[in-house]
C-alpha cells in the first residue's frame, strides 16, 4: 500500500512540474527531457508513468475519475441523491481548482486538440458510469423520484459539470467560486429532474 502511495505521490508530482513548464513555455515547446530534468527523475521512470508527453493532460481526467469514486464512497450516507452528487463532484472542482491556472493551461490545451479531446472521451464516459450507479441506487432506494430515465439525468449533470468548467477555465472574471457556480446550475436544473422533491438539504 504504501509503495503505491509514492507511485501515486511521484506520478502526481511529475504531472504538475510538466504543467508548470507547459505553463512557462508552451506546451509544444516543452520536451521530454525538460519535464525528466525539472522532476529529478530518468527518462526511464518518466515512461514508467506517462507513454507519451500527451499522456500527461490525460492524466487530468484519469485523476479525477479516481477521485470521484473516493468521493462517492466518502457520501454515500448522505440522504438525498442531488446532495451526494454535489458534495462527490464538488471534491473534484476543489482539487481542480486547487491549482487553477495549471488545470486551466491542462483544460485549454486538450480542447485545442481533437486527438486529446478524442482520449479524454473515456474518463467522461467513466464519470457517466459512476453517477448512474449512483442515481440507480437512489431510484430503487426511494430517494429519487424522477419521470426521467437515469442516462437523460446523468447526460445533464455531465454537461453542467463541465460547463462550469469550461467557463471558469476561458472565463477572466469570476464573481463566484467555481463550487457555488456549479451549485447555483444544479439547483436550476434538479427542479426539472426531481420536481417531487424541494431539492434536497441545502
Amino acid at each position: 500500500m504504501l509503495r503505491e502511495s509514492r507511485k501515486k505521490e511521484l506520478k502526481e508530482h511529475i504531472f504538475l512540474q510538466a504543467l508548470q513548464l507547459f505553463y512557462d513555455k508552451g506546451y509544444e515547446q516543452v520536451t521530454v527531457q525538460e519535464i525528466t530534468a525539472k522532476c529529478g527523475i530518468g527518462k526511464g521512470t518518466f515512461f514508467n508513468y506517462f507513454a507519451k508527453k500527451e499522456d500527461i493532460l490525460l492524466y487530468l481526467g484519469e485523476s479525477q475519475i479516481e477521485l470521484l469514486q473516493q468521493s462517492i464512497e466518502k457520501h454515500r450516507n448522505i440522504g438525498h441523491p442531488k446532495e451526494q452528487i454535489m458534495h462527490a463532484l464538488n471534491d473534484l472542482l476543489l482539487h481542480f481548482s486547487s491549482h487553477s491556472e495549471l488545470m486551466k493551461l491542462a483544460t485549454i490545451e486538450i480542447m485545442k486538440s481533437a486527438s486529446l479531446a478524442g482520449k479524454e472521451s473515456k474518463s467522461v464516459q467513466q464519470l457517466h458510469l459512476q453517477l448512474a450507479s449512483m442515481l440507480d441506487r437512489a431510484k430503487q432506494d426511494g430517494k429519487l423520484h424522477s419521470r426521467w430515465e437515469t442516462d437523460v439525468i446523468v447526460t445533464t449533470i455531465v454537461g453542467v459539470y463541465f460547463h462550469t468548467i469550461l467557463s471558469w477555465a476561458l472565463l477572466e472574471a469570476q464573481h463566484t467560486t467555481i463550487s457555488e457556480s456549479f451549485r447555483k446550475q444544479l439547483d436550476v436544473v434538479w427542479e426539472g429532474i426531481d420536481p417531487y422533491i424541494g431539492g434536497g438539504d441545502k
